[in-house]
């Protein structure tokens, strides 16, 4: 009769428990009535995102041509893999990607055109309320994929001696994606990147289990750290956005705002504007350094040994100017007798060589004005809105 006792003491004490946790906890999640509305929880404040990349994206500012418009078209999700929740299917990566790119753009200070939706232009052109000849055309556009999305095995451990003991697991995923950026009037694509990433989630804990009398007491403690998923990728679609800008203007221009990548958070060792960087600083260092009172020309016929061991694909310092030396740098960072990049870092980076006056066109004609729009926007008389009907 004694021992019955202390169990349905046992008992009541436990269920007393269980009937204050649960009270406590549906303070929040209860209503008294279902026509009251429950509390809701208040959790840390909303802040603005920023990636490590950021800074990378805002030195860029200003070393863009204003005149010269960007857009951004399809980026889409070609994983193909899905995933289940309790609150049904979906995608396991983001399906936004191109607002991502959009927003790094924004950022880098660049011409920036919305062509994410152009449903609204599309209907307003229609209905005779917008003047399509007034829509500015797209002189690059960026487009790409998430194309692979791979879960590697982990591995971990449990240890228990006497029913006490930790664990430990990790997993990892790689995504990887490739984004260019196209020249519109051409369809020529002038950049392209390809990035990858290891996302890390790993638990550890420590788990205990005793027999107190006819009762077991398993207690369990741990902790997990899971990344992102679609942070990470937001990281590497900006730092996919920072190298495709890289690779149509001049090392020089770029290669203090790459200072700013925190390499832990970020590499980039074989991407052409890596390359183009890395030959531009071997061309910097085997330049001879000038000195008071005497001139370049000297220093090079008092040191012929110098002269004799300079590359053949760097520019003669001597007979070329400084501006075509800088296009010259990065002319052929491949290698490649067949790319040629002189004229499109002429045309978008700040540095260009200098360009030819324009023709002097009579004031108050409509020539003048066609042509100040045609060199403001160049390519606009290929633009999809020039047709006076789509259909």
């Amino acid at each position: 009769m004694l021992n019955l006792t202390s169990n349905k003491i046992k008992i009541s004490s436990v269920g007393t428990t269980i009937f204050f946790s649960a009270f406590l906890s549906g303070c929040t999640g209860l209503a008294v009535s279902n026509k009251e509305p429950v509390s809701l929880v208040q959790g840390p404040a909303i802040t603005d995102i920023f990636t490590p990349f950021d800074m990378a994206l805002s030195c860029l500012k200003g070393q863009i041509r204003n005149d010269v418009n960007f857009s951004v078209g399809a980026i889409l999700d070609q994983t193909g893999k899905d995933v289940v929740t309790d609150g049904g299917t979906g995608k396991l990566v983001t399906q936004g990607a191109g607002d991502m790119v959009q927003s790094a753009l924004f950022r880098a200070g660049v011409s920036l055109l919305n062509r994410r939706d152009p449903r609204i232009i599309e209907s307003e052109a229609k209905w005779g309320i917008r003047d399509p000849r007034m829509i500015q055309a797209s002189n690059y556009y960026v487009t790409g994929s998430i194309n692979s999305l791979d879960f590697i095995p982990g591995g971990g451990f449990d240890m228990q001696i006497g029913g006490v003991g930790p664990n430990y697991s990790q997993t990892r995923i790689i995504v990887g994606l490739d984004l260019s950026l196209t020249d519109a009037r051409t369809s020529k694509v002038v950049g392209n990147v390809s990035l990858q990433k290891q996302i890390v989630a790993q638990d550890y804990g420590i788990s205990a289990g005793r027999f107190a009398g006819r009762t077991l007491l398993n207690i369990q403690i741990g902790k997990g750290e899971r990344e992102a998923t679609n942070f990470a990728l937001r990281q590497m679609l900006n730092l996919a956005t920072f190298e495709l800008l890289s690779q149509v203007v001049p090392p020089s221009t770029f290669e203090g705002c790459r200072n700013t990548i925190p390499p832990e958070f970020g590499r980039l060792s074989l991407t052409q504007s890596s390359v183009a960087l890395y030959k531009y600083k071997e061309t910097q260092q085997q330049k001879t350094p000038v000195t008071s009172g005497v001139t370049e020309s000297s220093l090079t016929k008092t040191n012929p040994s110098t002269e004799k061991n300079k590359p053949a694909n760097v520019p003669n310092k001597d007979i070329q100017p400084m501006k075509e030396k800088e296009s010259n740098l990065i002319s052929n960072p491949d290698g490649d007798s067949e790319l040629n990049k002189k004229d499109l870092i002429k045309y978008i980076s700040m540095k260009p060589a200098v360009t030819p006056p324009a023709k002097v066109v009579p004031e108050n004609s409509d020539a003048e004005q066609e042509k100040l729009l045609t060199d403001a926007v160049p390519g606009f008389e290929d633009n999809y809105w020039s047709s006076s009907q789509r259909d």
